[in-house]
């Protein structure tokens, strides 16, 4: 089983097994649960935020693919996803798998703590909107809100979102609309989730949270665009 990194200024991002639209264009029912995490353990963490998805068998939990985003530290990580996939692992197997061989101690890695996360996931229903499928939201021409500061949309978005930063919603809700559906992002999916909330309060009934944020969209493009931003949804990408 094949691992694949890329390299993007100072950041590596790899992948192994499918992504999610490998698994949607083969019909594959499956679940993805992502973590956006400080990377605090192992043999030499770069105590930066590091990306993690896993993707999953939505009924026997077997793990189908696996993609991180990090300064470094991602091939021990990617070996862990390898060695469970070869053998046919699920989720409770990431859930105890030492990460760490060097350890004396079982000490929980970020990747055990993403298996437990999936595992609650999946035993739970979400109206969240998965960034995989932004592509589509803008085919449709739908509205697309992000609620970060606009220094952080001048650095990268979404092409043809519009830009209303959280602290500034009660004001301007007038400027939003009550008749179409809006989906909600920002920087990891927590600012955008509680504008979603904030908006329903307002009588907006039609809102979305996009789940992992610009981050999540961004790994995506840039998977799919190889670094090629001419074609692509985003006008940058952003991992910070």
């Amino acid at each position: 089983m094949e691992i694949n990194i890329f390299q993007l200024n100072n950041y590596k991002l790899g992948s192994i097994g499918f992504t999610s639209r490998e698994l949607e264009n083969l019909k594959i029912d499956f679940v993805e649960e992502k973590l956006l995490s400080n990377d605090y353990n192992g043999n030499n963490p770069t105590n930066k935020i590091v990306y993690l998805k896993v993707l999953f068998d939505k009924g026997n939990k077997k793990i189908l693919g696996c993609q991180i985003a990090n300064e470094k530290n991602i091939e021990a990580r990617f070996n862990t996803i390898k060695t469970i996939m070869e053998k046919g692992g699920d989720l409770k197997d990431l859930v105890k798998y030492k990460v760490n061989p060097t350890d004396d101690e079982w000490n929980p890695d970020i990747l055990n703590i993403l298996a437990l996360s999936a595992i609650s996931k999946s035993e739970e229903n979400s109206t969240d909107v998965e960034a995989n499928n932004i592509e589509n939201l803008l085919k449709n021409k739908e509205f697309l809100l992000d609620v970060r500061e606009e220094y952080e949309y001048q650095d990268g978005h979404i092409k043809g979102a519009i830009n209303l930063p959280l602290r500034e919603i009660l004001e301007k809700k007038d400027t939003l609309p009550k008749d179409k559906d809006i989906y909600v992002y920002c920087r990891s999916g927590h600012r955008s989730a509680d504008a979603v909330n904030f908006l329903k309060s307002l009588g907006f009934e039609k809102v979305h949270n996009v789940d992992g944020g610009f981050i999540d969209i961004s790994f995506n493009e840039y998977h799919k665009d190889k670094g090629n931003l001419e074609n692509s949804i985003v006008t940058n990408y952003n991992f910070d």
